[in-house]
């Protein structure tokens, strides 16, 4: 055996203090790493264990009568969107509504619920917190998120769409969570006699809750119209007289404070969540079309402010909203979600509502309560060329509801006509 230089030897001694460097490094790097593996859990347990997740909707505790403190009569708000008073239906109208359920009930049933393993639907809902259950819902908007297009779909489902509800019959859209609860109105959306969507999850909030996250994403620049005005002024009203009775504020002087719009209407920036909310919910002028359009545009625009906001005000708005949601998505989607939201942020975000104009018609139920008769079969298509990003034909998207056709939809791209086989040669 050959001896060992000095030299050698320092060297043999160098490299193996530099390899015990090393190996210390990775492990204190390992060890930070399950650290913060350790706090980010904790963190998203925390955050997720705020929601409710229990998949039913929250029940709130009827009062002990004695101890609360009515309040006065005039400062009892009126219902935020009261149902029309029933008129009877002339002879023209009676034709035309039997007319129309007969094209209704020729129409044929999807062949399948539309289902994509890239594309995830989540129904958000707004409940509008007068009452202990989520009663004929002012908002329900899907949100669809399609990784393959690497676009987000907000669609404002109408709220008087006549729908066939299972179990119950024909009612109108929003009829079913009076009826039973959101897996009723789920189960109705997904039906093959309505729009036959698959819909992975839902998550419901309620108005005085979104007021409170508006409060967060202002301020949006919106346009109001004199005629909307004193509808809109109410319903803000309204609100903060249910706030006022929550936080026991009634008859003292610091109540909830009233942000109004002036007569005669304009163009504002408004930061005020309750003012947002009075905004959002009118309907009175412009109807369902009307607030659902406006609900879209408000959320488009509270989607821009957060993305503008800072790492610690990001937190606490994630904090916030899942604090006041109610939902059945699961701890491991609702983590999966989260770790692809820094991609989403730039996906492209459209809107639309269904049924999508020109194909439906306007008019009056049985009862003589405003609907929306949809034509389901290009209505079904018009959601598969959207959100599905589908192929489709001209002639799948255009209808004859209204008595003229009407192409709903321009599609990006038509499916290939199959192959037509040559005649065959004479002998």
């Amino acid at each position: 055996m050959i001896p060992m230089s000095r030299n050698g030897e320092h060297i043999r001694k160098k490299a193996a203090r530099k390899g015990k460097g090393i190996r210390v490094t990775l492990i204190l790097i390992l060890a930070l790493a399950a650290v913060l593996l350790a706090v980010g859990y904790g963190v998203f347990h925390h955050l997720y264990g705020l929601m409710n997740t229990s998949g039913k909707l929250p029940e709130t505790p009827t009062p002990d009568p004695a101890a609360v403190t009515p309040a006065p009569v005039d400062q009892i708000a009126p219902e935020a969107t009261p149902e029309p008073t029933p008129e009877p239906l002339t002879d023209e109208e009676k034709a035309e509504l039997e007319r129309v359920e007969l094209m209704a009930s020729l129409q044929e049933d999807a062949e399948e619920i539309i289902y994509n393993d890239n594309v995830y639907n989540i129904l958000l809902l707004g409940a509008d917190g007068t009452s202990d259950q989520l009663e004929r819902s002012d908002a329900m908007l899907l949100v669809s998120i399609n990784k393959e297009s690497k676009s987000i779909w907000i669609t404002s489902f109408m709220r008087d769409t006549e729908v066939t509800i299972p179990g119950w019959g024909v009612g109108h859209l929003n009829w079913a969570t009076s009826y039973r609860d959101v897996n009723l109105l789920i189960e109705t959306i997904e039906s093959e006699k309505n729009f036959a969507i698959h819909i992975d999850n839902w998550a419901l909030v309620n108005f005085l809750d979104f007021a409170e996250l508006a409060d967060m994403l202002g301020p949006v620049t919106v346009t109001v119209k004199p005629e909307e005005v004193a509808d809109m002024n109410q319903l803000i009203r309204q609100v903060c007289q249910m706030k006022d009775r929550k936080y026991g504020l009634v008859g003292v002087e610091n109540t909830t404070p009233r942000c109004y719009f002036p007569e005669g209407g304009g163009t504002f920036e408004i930061s005020d969540g309750i003012q947002i909310l009075g905004y959002c919910r009118e309907r009175k002028v412009g109807g369902d079309t009307g607030r659902s359009a406006k609900q879209r545009e408000v959320l488009l625009k509270m989607f821009e402010n957060a993305k503008k906001l800072s790492l610690k005000q990001q937190y606490e708005l994630v904090e916030k909203a899942m604090s006041i949601i109610s939902t059945d998505v699961t701890e491991g989607k609702c983590a999966s979600l989260l770790l692809s939201a820094p991609a989403m942020m730039g996906y492209e975000i459209h809107t639309q509502q269904c049924p999508v104009p020109g194909a439906f018609w306007r008019g009056r139920d049985a009862n003589g309560l405003s609907i929306y008769n949809a034509d389901f079969q290009v209505n079904r298509n018009f959601l598969r060329a959207t959100i599905y990003n589908e192929p489709m034909y001209p002639e799948q998207l255009t209808s004859y509801w209204e008595g003229y056709a009407v192409q709903v939809w321009e599609p990006s791209a038509t499916p290939t006509p199959a192959p037509t086989e040559a005649p065959a040669a004479n002998p």
